[in-house]
């Protein structure tokens, strides 16, 4: 299966845009912070504030459930996917290109790890 790269996907995708996909509505609004009831573990209440999420950042944090992280994080805890699987569908849902690792990266990162090359030495 072929490598994403986390970072980038982490700096094309808005915190905002995810919080819109899963329906989320904050309670309190300041600057770039919002807060309100938590994705991750169902908060209901109408005055809930246990999430805070800071937009600019792209970072968010419960305070009830301890759960947080930055924008792939949330998405993944909210559908219940593993990171990979949950970045696959979260560009699927808006239509944008998963931002793939080129393959020569992958074979230095290997050899960086120490794996055994499969070339014979020479």
């Amino acid at each position: 299966m072929p490598g994403i790269d986390f970072r980038q996907a982490r700096s094309q995708v808005r915190l905002a845009e995810v919080l819109g996909l899963i329906g989320w509505e904050a309670c309190q609004r300041w600057a770039e912070q919002a807060r309100g009831p938590c994705p991750v573990h169902g908060s209901r209440g109408p005055g809930s504030r246990s999430f805070g999420a800071h937009l600019g950042r792209g970072v968010w944090h419960c305070f009830v459930c301890g759960a947080g992280g930055n924008v792939l994080d949330l998405y993944a805890a909210v559908t219940r996917q593993p990171l990979h699987a949950a970045v696959l569908d979260l560009y699927g849902r808006l239509g944008r290109a998963v931002p793939w690792l080129p393959r020569p990266a992958l074979r230095e990162r290997r050899a960086d790890s120490g794996e055994k090359s499969t070339m014979v030495d020479q």
